[in-house]
């Protein structure tokens, strides 16, 4: 066993997991099937480790394994209820795809833009991002909430323009 790429592999799967399942969630009428395909398509992904390339990107890889279970989940429910035409979870899934590319630019975009941030901004949208109520972080700041609410407004204007600037000018 290549242990390095088992390593990677392992990393790419707990990096992507979310998103799978996310990719699942979309696919699927309501949350207990996608966990359970969620474990299904884990499943797929350790059997299959091996036959993984890491020189190429491991979530269209993963949501192809995770995709295939679906199709499978409506062709064994067709008859038993209500579904989608495979032909719209196909389209559902393209979709997706392409949505889940845009997410990924823009999530880049962002985490240049709060990089960009100096740091009582970045520490204030983190703070609220990690939990912090605006109460909690107007009294760390001596500042009264209201102050606290418009300086996040403010901060979040600049993360938009700075976002959209860099989507636009395609540097992620």
């Amino acid at each position: 066993m290549d242990v390095d790429k088992h390593r990677q592999f392992a990393e790419r799967v707990v990096r992507t997991q979310q998103r799978v399942f996310r990719y699942l969630v979309s696919l699927v009428p309501n949350r207990a099937d996608a966990e359970e395909l969620f474990q299904q398509t884990c499943l797929t992904l350790w059997e299959n480790w091996e036959r993984y390339d890491p020189a190429l990107d491991f979530l269209p890889w993963a949501c192809g394994i995770a995709h295939n279970h679906v199709r499978n989940f409506h062709r064994k429910r067709q008859n038993t209820q209500v579904q989608l035409e495979l032909d719209v979870v196909d389209m559902l899934a393209a979709r997706s795809c392409e949505l889940r590319r845009t997410d990924d630019d823009k999530l880049a975009a962002l985490r240049q833009c709060l990089a960009q941030l100096n740091d009582p901004n970045r520490l204030l949208i983190e703070g609220y991002y990690g939990g912090k109520t605006v109460p909690e972080i107007a009294a760390q700041r001596s500042a009264t909430p209201n102050a606290v609410y418009k300086l996040l407004h403010r901060i979040r204007e600049t993360l938009h323009d700075c976002v959209s600037m860099r989507l636009a000018r395609g540097i992620g």
